[in-house]
């Protein structure tokens, strides 16, 4: 008796779980615009880490200038003026990358893009 009743519950099991699969069946299907949203996410997780990155080491290229610069008015001949201005500008350049992007509305934080 108790084999019997076994198997009616595990058939009932599997016909009410094989209905409840058939109405909420999802969307399987992988088309571009499927494949564009699944990778939004982690594109934005990137862009987010590039941003920081470039700030980052935007303020050290800036931070390295002017020790250079101290340098340079130490002993002009041991550090050149060149090495200064090429780290003062190329710092100033990391540091202006993000906020490029996020002027011309082309890059939005991870933040702002998941509450759409």
């Amino acid at each position: 008796m108790y084999n019997f009743m076994l198997k009616i519950m595990i058939g009932l099991f599997l016909s009410l779980s094989a209905l409840a699969a058939n109405n909420n069946k999802p969307s399987t299907e992988l088309g571009a615009g499927k494949v564009a949203e699944n990778l939004l996410g982690p594109l934005g997780l990137l862009s987010d880490l590039i941003s920081t990155l470039a700030f980052v080491i935007g303020a050290s290229f800036l931070f390295a200038s002017l020790i250079k610069y101290i340098e340079h008015r130490r002993s002009p001949l041991m550090v050149p003026i060149s090495t200064v201005v090429y780290l003062f500008f190329v710092g100033l350049l990391l540091l202006l990358l993000p906020f490029v992007s996020y002027i011309t509305e082309s890059g939005l934080p991870y933040s702002l893009m998941n509450t759409r």
